[in-house]
């Protein structure tokens, strides 16, 4: 018999198709107070899980004892609004597991304020992923029969190469992102046009919701987003998610009254800001979720 091979994430419990968690062994000492009770990791789309693996070991060092959940984020999810619904739903139950030791006990929090989640959204992938976990937990609502949580509980959020706009070019370079440069791509080019310019008839001729602007807006809606604090993190030649659009997006979401950090690094593409730098990105990370948990 063949033995099993191990794979990237072969060290995560596989709840679904898109849903990964995992837990830290019981051998590993209680974490401080401070540190998040939970890890929650929105990957772009169509990640590949080796990819994703480093954000996730990372994690690992920096927070030995905090469980860490997994959403993979595809195409499907950003085109039809029911996939991304269903992809995230199984990441529900092992949020509210994870918090809820005090969460519906009726038992007042010591610091309720104090966000305990740490969400790292990657790229329109990990947006989209976010936007439809908002809609899963407003459906809860009235569905328990104890006090329901009908937001994603309070959290401090890394943006990474997001919030985008559409247009005609964003599609494009979306759809070949993850295509090296060689025959594959010179026969991608010619599909990825034809999309694109699908979607801006529908978008521009038909009045099809721009998804881009629709997760941009729900992160900046207080109703849907229980967020302390939220760093972007972006590079000058992102190409997919351009500099101005996240700084333009900044402003809006400060109007709204959140708490923002703008991290930008010079010279670098679409979720490749960890590589050119990642010393300076992980500090940027801890001091995100430390700043925002000081008592």
């Amino acid at each position: 018999m063949v033995p099993k091979r191990d794979t990237p994430l072969s060290f995560m419990e596989k709840l679904s198709f898109a849903v990964y968690l995992y837990r830290p062994p019981t051998s590993i000492p209680t974490p401080p107070t401070t540190d998040p009770e939970l890890v929650l990791i929105l990957g772009w789309m169509d990640a590949r899980d080796a990819h994703l693996a480093t954000y996730i070991k990372q994690y690992q060092t920096m927070y030995p004892s905090s469980p860490i959940l997994l959403v993979k984020g595809r195409l499907a999810s950003l085109v039809f609004p029911n996939i991304g619904l269903r992809d995230t739903a199984p990441a529900v139950a092992p949020i509210l597991a994870a918090l809820t030791n005090d969460e519906h006990s009726g038992a007042p929090q010591l610091t309720p304020l104090r966000p305990r989640l740490l969400i790292h959204s990657l790229s329109g992938g990990g947006s989209c992923s976010l936007y439809h976990l908002y809609n899963n937990f407003l459906q809860r609502r009235g569905t328990d029969n104890i006090q329901p949580i009908s937001s994603v509980p309070r959290h401090v959020t890394i943006f990474d190469s997001s919030p985008g706009a559409w247009s005609y070019q964003f599609n494009v370079d979306l759809l070949t992102a993850a295509i090296k440069p060689g025959w594959q791509r010179i026969v991608a080019l010619p599909l990825a046009h034809m999309i694109a310019m699908t979607f801006w008839v529908l978008i521009r001729g038909f009045g099809l919701p721009d998804n881009q602007k629709t997760y941009a807006t729900a992160h900046n809606d207080p109703k849907k987003n229980d967020e302390a604090s939220r760093t972007y993190i972006y590079g000058s030649a992102d190409k997919i998610c351009p500099a101005r659009f996240v700084e333009l997006d900044s402003v809006e979401s400060r109007k709204k009254g959140f708490n923002v950090q703008l991290e930008h690094f010079k010279g670098t593409g679409h979720v490749a800001h960890v590589r050119a730098d990642p010393d300076r990105y992980w500090r940027i990370v801890k001091k995100a979720w430390d700043d925002a948990t000081r008592v």
